[in-house]
């Protein structure tokens, strides 16, 4: 069933990222190459785990996790539940929101982090670090926002967010209802004061069951087609790249606009310029 309809069968779809989980203060600490990156990994996986068993506590009978972190190869997956389907690898089709559909009854994000130029928002960025800022239909939106808009276009609610608090207080500002679990503090671009990690899931946990338990109360976010889509990047040459593609205006010297016929539409078109963004970079330092 979709939505906030409770029925026997719910189904669960979570969204993980990397950079809001307990303990992670620094980008280098979530790639691949860093040292610090097999126990970044077994911190993010042991989160999932206790969203998963908080979910279904509270009634999901089925979940499927998105590895919405870099190239999705993140989560140790033989470490969850036999029954847990998982989406790892990129790229994917609709990015961090791969494998949501109007199937789904609730959606959790789990390891979000605050937008770009948040104050104090530890590693704060929206998608990759080519955007400045992202607006649908005028409002202001990071990584969790555009999360909740694909999951609104499915009719599908999100019931929980995890991560820094700066994230979860952005996500409330759109989604008052929804299940907040701060595991840690941003203080800094690369600062936190964060959880224990054990703790952190013991939150995550009872957070997920309660979110699970509560979703007949939860309304999709929902971004009135068709879809007004503002981008401002951190650098003038990937705007003036993005504004070659088929539909999409320059406004300002780092700024494009697309008017996309719905949230899924926009978001393909905002991928595909993270994608010439990141062949931009190789231009110059301009």
């Amino acid at each position: 069933m979709v939505g906030n309809t409770l029925t026997d069968s719910m189904k669960a779809h979570l969204t993980v990222d990397m950079e809001g989980i307990a303990g992670i203060a620094h980008e280098d600490q979530t790639e691949a190459k860093d040292a610090d990156f097999a126990r970044a990994r077994k911190l993010m996986t042991d989160e999932v785990r206790a969203a998963i068993e908080g979910a279904k506590a509270g009634g999901a009978k089925e979940v499927v996790v998105c590895d919405a972190h870099d190239t999705g190869r993140n989560i140790l997956f033989e470490e969850l539940d036999s029954d847990v389907v998982v989406i790892e690898g990129t790229p994917y089709d609709l990015g961090m929101m791969a494998g949501i559909s109007e199937e789904f009854d609730a959606s959790f994000q789990i390891g979000y982090h605050a937008m770009r130029d948040t104050h104090a928002g530890t590693i704060g960025h929206t998608y990759t670090y080519a955007f400045a800022k992202l607006r649908l239909n005028g409002v202001l939106l990071g990584e969790s926002g555009l999360s909740a808009a694909i999951a609104g276009h499915f009719g599908v609610p999100v019931v929980m967010v995890s991560g820094d608090l700066h994230a979860v207080k952005q996500a409330q500002a759109l989604m008052p209802k929804i299940v907040g679990v701060p595991t840690k503090e941003g203080i800094g671009l690369y600062g936190v004061k964060t959880l224990n990690p054990r703790k952190a899931c013991e939150d995550i946990r009872s957070g997920a069951e309660e979110a699970m338990r509560r979703v007949g109360e939860m309304k999709p976010y929902v971004v009135d087609a068709p879809v007004t889509m503002e981008v401002d990047f951190t650098r003038t040459i990937m705007a003036q790249r993005c504004a070659q593609m088929p539909m999409v205006e320059r406004t300002d010297d780092k700024s494009v606009k697309y008017q996309a016929k719905d949230v899924v539409d926009a978001f393909r078109v905002f991928d595909a310029m993270s994608m010439i963004c990141s062949a931009a970079r190789g231009e110059g330092l301009l």
